[in-house]
C-alpha cells in the first residue's frame, strides 16, 4: 500500500491523538497525551505543522513531533526543537517510517536555522540520528535528618507552602522569577500553569512575611523536585524543610542546573548525597552560537577560564564538516570559524560528549590539555517542565 508523507493540519488533531495514545499504550502503559502534556496536546494548544505523519490507505501509521523551543542564555536566543510523540503502529513496523520522518524533521531544522534539538528515548535508537545523552544536572538527595541537624530539632517552618490548583495571581510572580534567570528555556506566560504541570507534576508556591518568596515543581508523589526558584537562593535549606513538613515526607530529591552556583552551594552544604546525570539527548546543528553562549554562561557563573585556544572539526554523515576555533583571552571567550587544518577531529556524538558530558571523558590526545580541562564541560542543561 502506498505511503503518503505530510505534515499534520488542525483537522488531524483527533485522529493523531488517538493514534499516538494507542501506540504508546500498546508499547508501554496506558497513555493520555492531553493529560500528560496539556501544553502541547490539548485541542487549544495543538500546533499545525509540527507533526510529521505517514498515511497508508488514508490512515495514520507513523508520527514524529518536532516542537519549537528557545533557549535564552544571557539575552542570546538560541532556537531549538524538541522531538516527541514518536509513534509507529505495531502492524507497520520495519517499513522505515520512523527513519523517514526523522530525516524530514532534521532536514527542516537545518533549513530553518535551528541551533540544536533534543529528545528523550533509548540512546542507541536515536544516536543513528545524531542525538546522544549530554548536558549536566545535579540531583541532590535531601533528608529530614539533614535539615534537622543544620537548623535544629525545633525547626519552625519559615515558609508557607501552598499547592496551585490552576491559574492564579501567583503565576505572574512565578513567570517573572523564571524570566530573571541567566539561562532558561522561554515559556509562554499564557500557558505557564500547563507548562509547569507537564508530566503530571504539581506546582507549589512559597511565601513568608514579605509575600511571594518562590516556587517549586514536584512530581505527583512529592518525591522529586524538578525545579525550585527562590528570590533568595540562600534559603534553600529552609525551603526543602518546609516542603518535607508540608507533605509529611522524610526525603526528597532536588534537581539543580550546572550554572546555578548559589543553589549548588546551598544544597551541597546539607544534602545526604548527590549524583550528576545527563538530562536529555541532544543533537547540535550549529556549534558556534551554542558554545559561545555557554562559555559566557560559565564565566557569568563565577568560573575563571584559562587563556588558550583549540581548533575543532566536527563531522556528521552526509553534511559538511563544522570547523571552528575556541579561544580565551583574559577571561573573554570567543568561538569563531576555523579552517579545519590541524584541528581536533570528532564526529558529532563524540563532540557532544566532549563539550557537555557529565562524565570525565576525553580522547587521549586531549587529556594533557590544561586549556580544555579548564573550560570543559560546558553547562548545557534542560529543565523538566520544558520536556517534550
Amino acid at each position: 500500500m502506498e505511503a503518503h508523507y505530510t505534515l499534520a493540519e488542525a483537522g488531524d488533531y483527533g485522529e493523531l491523538i488517538d493514534f499516538c495514545n494507542y501506540v504508546f499504550s500498546h508499547a508501554h502503559s496506558p497513555t493520555d497525551f492531553p493529560a500528560l502534556l496539556p501544553k502541547l496536546y490539548r485541542p487549544e494548544n495543538f500546533t499545525p505543522g509540527c507533526h510529521y505523519i505517514v498515511r497508508e490507505g488514508g490512515r495514520i501509521r507513523a508520527a514524529v513531533g518536532a516542537y519549537p523551543l528557545c533557549l535564552n542564555v544571557l539575552g542570546t536566543a538560541l532556537p531549538a526543537r524538541g522531538i516527541g510523540m514518536v509513534s509507529v503502529h505495531p502492524y507497520a513496523r520495519a517499513r522505515g517510517y520512523m527513519r523517514a520522518l526523522m530525516k524530514m524533521a532534521l532536514e527542516d531544522m537545518r533549513r530553518d536555522g535551528i541551533v540544536f534539538s533534543l529528545l528523550g528515548g533509548q540512546r542507541q535508537r536515536y544516536e543513528y540520528f545524531g542525538y546522544t545523552p549530554a548536558g549536566q544536572r545535579a540531583v541532590f538527595e535531601c533528608c529530614r535528618a539533614n535539615i534537622r541537624h543544620l537548623l535544629g530539632k525545633g525547626f519552625s517552618p519559615a515558609f508557607s507552602v501552598r499547592r496551585l490548583e490552576g491559574d492564579g495571581k501567583e503565576l505572574e510572580d512565578i513567570y517573572l522569577l523564571h524570566q530573571s534567570k541567566a539561562a532558561r528555556f522561554e515559556r509562554d506566560a499564557g500557558k505557564l500553569f500547563e507548562i509547569l504541570s507537564s508530566w503530571k507534576c504539581r506546582v507549589f508556591t512559597l511565601s513568608d512575611g514579605g509575600g511571594f518568596a518562590g516556587y517549586l515543581v514536584a512530581d505527583s508523589a512529592g518525591a522529586a523536585i524538578s525545579e525550585i526558584n527562590l528570590k533568595n537562593p540562600a534559603r534553600m535549606i529552609e525551603a526543602a524543610g518546609c516542603f518535607l513538613n508540608h507533605l509529611g515526607r522524610d526525603q526528597v530529591s532536588v534537581d539543580v542546573q550546572p550554572w546555578e552556583t548559589e543553589k549548588l552551594e546551598a544544597f551541597s552544604a546539607f544534602a545526604e548525597n548527590c549524583r550528576v546525570t545527563a538530562p536529555y539527548s541532544f543533537a547540535v546543528f550549529d556549534w558556534q552560537p551554542l558554545l559561545s553562549a555557554l562559555l559566557r554562561l560559565k564565566t557569568a557563573s563565577g568560573q575563571d577560564l584559562p587563556d588558550g585556544e583549540a581548533f575543532f572539526r566536527v563531522s556528521r554523515e552526509g553534511l559538511p564538516d563544522s570547523c571552528f576555533r575556541i579561544a580565551v583571552r583574559q577571561g573573554e571567550a570567543e568561538v569563531s570559524p576555523g579552517t579545519g587544518e590541524g584541528a581536533i577531529a570528532l564526529d558529532s556524538l563524540r563532540a557532544a560528549r566532549l563539550f557537555f558530558s557529565p562524565q570525565p571523558w576525553a580522547p587521549p590526545a586531549l587529556l594533557g590539555s590544561p586549556f580544555l580541562r579548564g573550560i570543559l564541560p560546558l553547562p548545557l542543561f534542560f529543565e523538566n517542565p520544558d520536556g517534550i
